[in-house]
């Protein structure tokens, strides 16, 4: 019976569709990647082979590999293959420059989407050397630039079908380009846990094990503190765009900050992981019944929130001094730090986040990534 089920399963492996790959590579190397849902890591004799599933909000069954080589004799130049370390790097969204900054890999950097809003001061100080450069955004990327800084790698990030065409167009290049859909990950843990995937092209998969094995411990010792309290305090979120609130689903991975935090969010009974649109009304009376008012878009006091609308003074966090902004790290651009080191250090968020809901728990320690509202 037993040899019979392991020729099924057997069956089941080389036939299965891309999920079933991944369950399997993890099975094999357990202990690899244990929170993220978006890529898998498999080693071979030759090469390491990097999986990314599902690489934007609607993609289902789609799956990319990339196949890293150490030894440039069996390295065979392909679109998906890399010779590693990689050397030249360009990022299309801030949160990448978090990773490699971790891995201490900066230098790496040629291009950015955005360098107007990079928070990092070393690499702020690489642009102004001009070591670093602006490559553009999605559809309106400089091909031309891009193709001369020669990247071994540009990491990439879609949020839709539509940037497929982009990444074709580099491709076409001669580029080599990696999707990194770290965002979509449902968990702080889960999207922290990236920097092995791109531990393994810069050859520090050992490093990025050990910092995200720190990160893991402080998250959870920090989330066993939160659960220890009495009460959990409503969580209000966000501001209106164009007269919608827009507020996550209860997957989002920031809902799983305020639940590990010890708060109660306030529209528990959203689905999914994407945000959903919520009338004015119905978001004002979920704000006169809340305790905490979190991340109200770019404000820096409390009459920068009344300029916006003055029904604000109403919200019940507003009246009693409740209100947190998660811009307290933000760079001379305008780029806010929460964004780049927060999603590589999650354990930080979720500090603060303690720190704002109970800070008895807490009392000894200053808000790193947000700040109260005055």
């Amino acid at each position: 019976m037993s040899r019979f089920r392991c020729i099924i399963i057997l069956a089941v492996v080389l036939a299965g569709c891309a999920q079933d790959q991944k369950k399997s590579e993890t099975e094999k190397f357990p202990g690899i990647v244990r929170y993220a849902k978006g890529f898998s890591i498999q080693s071979y004799d030759s090469a390491m082979v990097v999986k990314v599933y599902d690489p934007w909000q609607t993609a289902s069954g789609v799956s990319y590999s990339y196949h890293l080589y150490t030894d440039n004799e069996k390295f065979t130049p392909s679109q998906t293959d890399f010779l590693i370390p990689v050397k030249r790097i360009i990022c299309l969204s801030s949160t990448h420059i978090g990773y490699i900054s971790a891995l201490g890999m900066d230098s790496t950097i040629v291009g950015i989407s955005g360098t107007q809003y990079v928070n990092n001061s070393r690499i702020i100080e690489r642009i102004k050397q001009g070591c670093v450069v602006e490559v553009g955004y999605d559809q309106s990327l400089n091909y031309e630039v891009i193709s001369k800084l020669k990247p071994d790698v540009v990491f990439v990030y879609g949020v839709q079908p539509e940037s497929v065409t982009y990444i074709e167009k580099l491709m076409e290049l001669g580029i080599r380009v990696v999707m990194v859909p770290d965002y979509l990950e449902s968990s702080p843990l889960g999207r922290a846990e990236w920097i092995k995937f791109f531990g393994v092209f810069f050859g520090k998969a050992g490093l990025a094990d050990s910092v995200f094995n720190d990160i893991e411990v402080k998250y959870l010792q920090f989330s066993e503190i939160a659960q220890g309290a009495k009460l959990r305090p409503i969580v209000f979120l966000n501001i209106p765009f164009r007269d919608i609130w827009y507020f996550p689903g209860n997957d989002n991975y920031f809902v799983r900050f305020i639940h590990d935090a010890g708060g109660q969010y306030v529209f528990s009974e959203l689905k999914g992981n994407t945000s959903h649109p919520v009338s004015t009304e119905l978001a004002y009376k979920a704000g006169i019944n809340s305790d905490i008012w979190l991340n109200p878009g770019a404000a820096q006091n409390l009459d920068e929130l009344i300029l916006f609308d003055k029904r604000f003074a109403d919200l019940k966090p507003f009246r009693q001094g409740r209100v947190f902004n998660n811009n307290k790290r933000v760079g001379p651009g305008g780029g806010n730090d929460f964004w780049e080191s927060g999603v590589v250090h999650p354990e930080l968020i979720l500090r603060d986040l303690i720190k704002i809901f109970h800070p008895e728990l807490l009392p000894s320690d200053s808000l790193y990534y947000y700040q109260l509202l005055k």
